[in-house]
């Protein structure tokens, strides 16, 4: 293994948790206008960070399974080394 699935897993949690931080400061800030500019930038970023695991490894939810077969899992679990 190259480290990759590593890195991209790391930008989907960073990127996660961006949005997240966003989320929660907009909770309480709603007609903060830089906000809502940086939400849309965090939830691109997001987006293209899912996109890009989910193209080399698969789908990272359930509801993102779009193929004929069941595809939802082909790596091993967690607990199988999957994940380190």
């Amino acid at each position: 293994m190259c480290g990759c699935e590593n890195d991209l897993m790391k930008k989907v949690y960073e990127t996660g948790f961006a949005l997240d931080d966003i989320l929660l400061y907009l909770d309480t800030h709603p007609t903060d206008v830089e906000a809502m500019t940086y939400y849309r930038y965090a939830q691109q970023a997001n987006r293209d960070a899912v996109r890009a695991y989910e193209q080399v490894y698969g789908p990272l939810m359930i509801t993102q399974v779009a193929s004929d077969d069941w595809s939802w899992m082909k790596n091993p679990w967690p607990w199988e080394g999957g994940m380190h």
